[in-house]
């Protein structure tokens, strides 16, 4: 009996050993952030010849798919809008709506290129909805 009982032990030990594998998948494994969230700071220049000086120009861009913007007016003025943004590749675009000042409630159209290794946003554009002004933005990541 002694016999038997070793020989079940090692045919269950066999059975066992061979059954047991090595995956290299975790069911669990963290989703890598997402890069283009951040802060983004740079500057824009209106094309309608308010102003060739850079005005300051900023996004932070959350992972909600929110986007927060403030940018400084050539009267001067900073300007705050929120709104929504999307990328599809390296194109990156937005609908934002301005939240202040005289012209709360206009509405812009946003597009860019977005380079991930470089971390900057390039040939931006933002051009504002039934009103003729656009301008011309860069940006970098800067955190």
């Amino acid at each position: 009996m002694k016999i038997s009982l070793l020989k079940s032990f090692v045919f269950l030990s066999i059975v066992a050993f061979c059954s047991c594998s090595k995956s290299n998948t975790t069911p669990s494994d963290p989703v890598a952030p997402n890069a283009i969230v951040g802060l983004w700071i740079g500057s824009q220049i209106p094309n309608d010849g308010s102003t060739t000086v850079p005005l300051y120009y900023s996004f932070e861009i959350k992972s909600d798919s929110t986007l927060l913007v403030q940018g400084q007016g050539a009267d001067g003025n900073t300007y705050y809008s929120v709104g929504k943004w999307s990328l599809t590749g390296t194109a990156f675009t937005a609908t934002i709506t301005v939240t202040n000042l005289s012209v709360a409630g206009a509405k812009q159209n946003i597009t860019a290129t977005y380079n991930s290794t470089s971390g900057k946003l390039t040939s931006g554009i933002v051009q504002t909805i039934g009103v003729n002004y656009t301008a011309g933005f860069a940006l970098d990541r800067v955190n």
